[in-house]
């Protein structure tokens, strides 16, 4: 990794094909003929004195320069971005990587996408996931249980807040009215 005169750091891959078009695209021509890289194995044994070599040159320049500078060597190279700034990187979006998200709210509009991907099946769009508890009805009703099983689980509390229950008939004692029915008994 390298730092640029603007403070950004660069990740750069020197292989000993590379080294002559980054030598020469860098103004380092001089490289070439230094016996330290002179072959792969020199190369190797001496890439600590190479990188050091390399952060002088770099420190000289803003990174938007080194960027075109590199871009035309067919080099793999890339500014390391921090935490805030990679969600903004228009690669991830351009390869569905950061996506839009569904019912987003606030400060939040996008999310990672699924890394899962199934041969002729569309990937379904990135949503929020749901409220704790938003489906709990939907779903007992699936698995068989009845609308007064589950007003009964909402009433003792099991599925969130237990609602207010209604006051008591006439005649009937105040623990009586206020004790719910427990699921599958009839009253």
């Amino acid at each position: 990794m390298y730092r640029a005169a603007d403070d950004t750091w660069f990740v750069l891959i020197v292989t000993s094909d590379k080294l002559a078009a980054v030598a020469k695209a860098i103004g380092r021509p001089d490289l070439l003929t230094d016996p330290r890289f002179s072959d792969p194995a020199k190369l190797m044994a001496n890439m600590p004195q190479l990188t050091a070599i390399l952060d002088e040159v770099f420190r000289a320049k803003p990174m938007a320069y080194w960027y075109e500078v590199l871009s035309g060597v067919h080099v793999t190279f890339g500014a390391v971005r921090g935490p805030q700034e990679v969600i903004n990187d228009p690669q991830l979006r351009m390869n569905d990587i950061v996506v839009p998200l569904e019912g987003a709210g606030g400060k939040l509009t996008s999310t990672i996408s699924s890394p899962i991907q199934v041969h002729g099946v569309s990937k379904v769009p990135a949503k929020r996931a749901p409220d704790l508890g938003q489906h709990s009805e939907e779903i007992l009703e699936e698995l068989g249980f009845s609308a007064t099983e589950i007003a009964g689980l909402r009433a003792s509390g099991t599925l969130g807040k237990p609602t207010l229950q209604p006051a008591a008939a006439p005649g009937a004692s105040p623990a009586t009215a206020a004790k719910p029915t427990p699921t599958g008994a009839t009253a």
